[in-house]
C-alpha cells in the first residue's frame, strides 16, 4: 500500500495546496459566525441602551435571549445531514448562511424582545446547518498529510469571530444611541455575506462525488489540488480507490442512516465518543465566560461595564492565539495526551476560581476578585489545548464516511443541548446559588477526565479509512486495503484496453 511520501515542499509551497486551502478558509468562516455570537451577547449585556431597550433582562428571560440561538441550531440538525448527502457539503452552506443573514436582519432591526429572540433564532438554524456541512467539507478535501491540522484550525476560527465582536461592542460602547448594540448585531452578517459571495469557488467533496457516481469530477478535484492536475500520481490513484472501495463496504454492510451508528460495537464507541465530545466542549466551565462574562465579573465587584468589555476583547484575541497554536500542534503532541493535560488543568484551575470567588463574596476583598481574572485566563489556556480544535476534529477522524454526517449531527446535537443548559441554566444558577452554582461544573470535570481516561483513543498518523483499525479491527483495515488495490489494478487494465482500441478505431475513420 501507498504511504505519504515526505515532501521536500512545505504546503504553501505547493501551488495546489496553497490554493486549496486559501479556499477552504471559506467554509472555516461558519466558526466564526459561532464565535462572533457569543462575544457580541457578552458586550451587548454590558451596554446601556440594550439593557435599557430590552427591559434589564434577568434568570429565565436573559437565559433565552441567549439560548435561542441554541434551539435554533437544535432543530436544524435533524435536517442537515440529510441536506449535506442530498445536495452536497457546498451548497448546504449556501443555504445555511442564507439563514443567517435572514436572522442578522432581523435582530439588528429588532423593534421587541420577540424580534431579537427571533432573528437569534434563524441565527442559530443557519448555523446549525454550517456547523455540520462546513466541518465535513474541510476534512473530505483536506490532503492526508495536513487533514489533522486543517480540521482542527476550523474551531479555533471561533475565536477569531469573538475577537472581532469583542471589540466592537467595546466601540459601539462610545455610541450615545440604540446603534450601540444594533451595529453589531448586524456585523454578525459579514461572514456568512462572504460565504455566499465565494462558496461557487470552493470545490466539492470528493467523497460527496464518489458516492454520487460523479467519479471523474471527484479525481480530478483531487489531482487539481492535492498533485497539481496529475490524475496518475501514485497517491491520487491508491486514495481514489481506497474511497470507492471504502464507499462500496459501507454500501454493503449498510443497515439504514441511523441504525448504523448503533449497528457494531465500534460504531458506539464512536457514537459515545461523539456524544462526549459535545457535552464536554460546553460543559467545563468556559461556557460561564463565554456568555455571561458581565455577571461574573459582577459578582466579584468588577462592574465598570468600560473594563468589562475590554476584557471581554482581551480573552477573545488570547484564546484564538492559544487555540490557533495548538491546533498546528495536534499532530506532533497527540489528541490523547492533549485532552489529558487539558482536563486536568482545568480541574485545577476551575476549584481555584472557586475559592478565589467565595472569598471575594466573604471578605469583599479586591484582590480575590483579581485573581478570579487571572484563573479564567489559566482556565481557558487549559481549554484551548484542544478543545476548540478537536472538539469536531476529533470525531470526524474517527468515522467513516457513511455514518460521519450522522455522527457530526449526534456531536452537534450534544454540544447544542448542552450550550442551550449553559446559557438558559447558568444565569438562573448564578442568581440563586452564587458561587455554590460552580461546584456542578467542578463534579462534571471529574467525570470528563475519567471517561477520557478510558475511551479517547489515539488517532494520529492515519488516514480517514486506516483509523477504523482501533474500531473495527485490522481485518476491516485490510478488506478496504485489499478493495482498493483490486480497484487500481482494474483502472489500469481498462486504462490499457482504451489505448489500444484507439488505433483501430482511427484505422477504422480512415
Amino acid at each position: 500500500m501507498p504511504t505519504l511520501r515526505p515532501s521536500k515542499k512545505y504546503w504553501f509551497q505547493d501551488a495546489g495546496l496553497a490554493k486549496l486551502y486559501f479556499l477552504i478558509l471559506v467554509a472555516i468562516l461558519s466558526s466564526a459566525t459561532n464565535g462572533y455570537d457569543g462575544s457580541m451577547m457578552n458586550g451587548l449585556q454590558a451596554l446601556t441602551y440594550w439593557q435599557d431597550y430590552f427591559g434589564h433582562p434577568a434568570g429565565a428571560q436573559q437565559g433565552l435571549l441567549n439560548a435561542i440561538q441554541s434551539v435554533g441550531s437544535v432543530l436544524a440538525l435533524p435536517i442537515a445531514p440529510y441536506l449535506a448527502d442530498w445536495i452536497g457539503r457546498q451548497r448546504s452552506i449556501l443555504i445555511g448562511s442564507l439563514f443567517v443573514v435572514l436572522g442578522a436582519g432581523l435582530q439588528s432591526g429588532a423593534n421587541s424582545s420577540g424580534m431579537f429572540i427571533a432573528g437569534r433564532f434563524f441565527i442559530g438554524f443557519g448555523s446549525g446547518i454550517n456547523g455540520l456541512a462546513s466541518p465535513l467539507l474541510i476534512t473530505e478535501l483536506a490532503h492526508p498529510k495536513q487533514r489533522g491540522k486543517i480540521t482542527a484550525v476550523y474551531n479555533t476560527f471561533y475565536y477569531f469571530g469573538s475577537t472581532i465582536a469583542a471589540w466592537t461592542t467595546f466601540g459601539t460602547l462610545q455610541i450615545t444611541s440604540n446603534w450601540s448594540w444594533r451595529l453589531p448585531s448586524l456585523l454578525q452578517v459579514a461572514p456568512s455575506l462572504l460565504q455566499l459571495s465565494l462558496i461557487w469557488l470552493l470545490p466539492e467533496s470528493p467523497r460527496w462525488l464518489i458516492s454520487n457516481d460523479r467519479q471523474d469530477e471527484a479525481l480530478k478535484i483531487m489531482a487539481k489540488y492535492h498533485a497539481n492536475g496529475n490524475e496518475h500520481d501514485e497517491i491520487i490513484v491508491f486514495e481514489f480507490n481506497e474511497i470507492k472501495a471504502a464507499l462500496n463496504q459501507e454500501k454493503d454492510k449498510s443497515r439504514g442512516r441511523y441504525a448504523d451508528l448503533f449497528a457494531t460495537s465500534g460504531n458506539r464507541r464512536r457514537l459515545f465518543i461523539c456524544v462526549c465530545c459535545g457535552l464536554f466542549s460546553q460543559l467545563s466551565g468556559t461556557g460561564l465566560t463565554g456568555y455571561y462574562l458581565t455577571k461574573i465579573l459582577d459578582q466579584v465587584g468588577i462592574t465598570d461595564p468600560q473594563f468589562q468589555n475590554k476584557l471581554n476583547g482581551i480573552i477573545g484575541l488570547t484564546n484564538w492565539i492559544e487555540a490557533t497554536f495548538f491546533a498546528f500542534m495536534v499532530d506532533q503532541l497527540g489528541r490523547r495526551p492533549l485532552f489529558l493535560v487539558s482536563n486536568t488543568g482545568m480541574l485545577f484551575t476551575f476549584m481555584t476560581w472557586i475559592i478565589l470567588t467565595a472569598f471575594q463574596n466573604n471578605t469583599g476583598n479586591p484582590g480575590d476578585g483579581k485573581g478570579v481574572i487571572v484563573m479564567i485566563f489559566f482556565h481557558n489556556f487549559f481549554y484551548n489545548l484542544c478543545w476548540v480544535s478537536l472538539n469536531v476534529a476529533y470525531p470526524v477522524e474517527i468515522l467513516p464516511y457513511h455514518i460521519r454526517a450522522n455522527g457530526i449531527m449526534i456531536q452537534s446535537l450534544a454540544t447544542n443541548l448542552a450550550l442551550f443548559f449553559g446559557q438558559y441554566v447558568n444565569p438562573i444558577g448564578i442568581d440563586a446559588a452564587g458561587w455554590k452554582f460552580y461546584i456542578l461544573y467542578e463534579c462534571w470535570l471529574v467525570v470528563e477526565l475519567i471517561t477520557i481516561y478510558f475511551f479517547f483513543i489515539e488517532t494520529r498518523g492515519a488516514t480517514l479509512e486506516e483509523i477504523a483499525r482501533t474500531f473495527d479491527g485490522q481485518e476491516a483495515v485490510d478488506e478496504v486495503s485489499k478493495m482498493a488495490l483490486e480497484m487500481e489494478k482494474v483502472n489500469a487494465v481498462e486504462h490499457v484496453e482504451q489505448a489500444e482500441e484507439a488505433p483501430a478505431k482511427n484505422e477504422l475513420r480512415v
